[in-house]
C-alpha cells in the first residue's frame, strides 16, 4: 500500500529558519535543555543553554560545570562530560540507547536540577531508498523530476511516532517530517517525500527516528509555533517532558537510514 504522505495523510513540515521571539527579562532567564540521545556510539548529546535577555542581540549563552547524567531502568549510569572545545555541550563516547527502554536525564546547575524520563520501542525498519523519473507539462514544456520513495515494515506490535530526516549531497533539506502509525500500523509500505529535487549524480540519504509519544507532542507543538501567523496569538512553549525551571526537551530515539545515488 502506498501512502502519498508517508505515514499519515498530513504531514507536519517544520522550517528550520523561522525564529520565535520569547520577550523575557533579566528575573525569567531559564535553562535551555536540548538533550537527543540515539542507538549510535559517539553521537549523543546534551546541550544547555540560557535564555537571552530581550535587550540581547547575541544567541543563548552556553551553561558550564553542570552535572548531566543518564540513567535507564536496567539499572546503568552514564555521565555525560562536557566538551572541551564546545563550553555547553555534554557527551559520552560510548553510550548508546536501546530497545523497549526508559531512560532518565539530570541535570544540575547552579543549585537547580532539572529532570526528565523518555523511552524506546523498537528500532525503524527501512527496506529500501528508491526513485523514479517523472516527466510532466507546463506552459508548452516538459520538465523532468526524480521523486524519492522509502519501502519500510512497521512493528504492528506497538505504537510508534515517527520524524525523518533528509540530506541531499550531505546538506540536510530544511524540512522535515512526523508522523505516527494510525494508518500503516503493522503493515509493509511505500511512502514519497518531497521537499527534495535531486538530479542526475546526486546523493540522497534518510534517517528515520522513532521516538515516544511525549516527544512527538513536542514536535508537533513546536510545529504549530513556527507555523503560527503574525496576527495569531503569541505562541507558548510548546509541550515538554522537563520537570523543573526549564525550556527544550529530552528525546531518546531508535534510528534507521538509507542512501541511494540518482543514476
Amino acid at each position: 500500500m502506498k501512502y502519498l504522505f508517508g505515514f499519515i495523510l498530513i504531514f507536519t513540515f517544520l522550517s528550520c529558519e523561522k525564529v520565535i521571539d520569547i520577550p523575557l527579562n533579566e528575573a525569567d532567564r531559564v535553562i535551555v535543555v536540548e538533550a537527543i540521545l540515539k542507538d549510535q556510539p559517539g553521537v549523543s548529546f546534551v546541550k544547555l543553554s540560557k535564555t537571552a535577555s530581550v535587550y540581547e542581540e547575541t544567541t543563548f549563552p552556553r551553561v558550564s560545570g553542570a552535572e548531566v547524567v543518564v540513567t535507564d531502568d536496567n539499572g546503568g549510569q552514564f555521565v555525560f562530560l562536557e566538551s572541551t572545545p564546545l563550553s555547553g555541550i555534554y557527551t559520552h563516547s560510548t553510550f548508546v540507547v536501546e530497545e523497549n527502554t526508559t531512560y532518565s536525564l539530570k541535570v544540575v546547575s547552579e543549585n537547580e536540577e532539572v529532570t526528565a524520563v523518555s523511552s524506546t520501542r523498537s528500532k525503524p525498519d527501512i527496506d529500501s531508498l528508491t526513485y523514479s523519473l517523472e516527466v510532466f507539462g507546463f506552459g508548452g514544456e516538459e520538465f523532468e523530476t526524480y521523486l524519492m520513495e522509502y519501502h519500510s515494515q512497521e512493528n504492528g506490535n506497538e505504537t510508534n511516532h515517527y520524524r525523518l530526516k533528509i540530506w541531499v549531497n550531505e546538506k540536510e533539506v530544511e524540512i522535515y517530517y512526523l508522523g505516527d502509525d494510525q494508518f500503516i500500523n503493522g503493515q509493509y509500505y511505500e511512502a514519497q517525500f518531497f521537499g527534495t529535487s535531486p538530479d542526475l549524480g546526486d546523493s540522497v540519504r534518510i534517517e528515520m527516528l522513532e521516538m515516544d509519544e511525549v516527544m512527538y507532542r513536542y514536535y508537533i507543538g513546536l510545529s504549530n509555533e513556527l507555523d503560527a501567523s503574525p496576527f495569531s496569538a503569541a505562541p507558548s512553549n510548546p509541550p515538554t517532558n522537563l520537570v523543573g525551571n526549564a525550556l527544550g526537551y529530552f528525546g531518546v530515539f531508535m534510528t534507521d537510514t538509507a542512501s541511494v545515488v540518482i543514476q
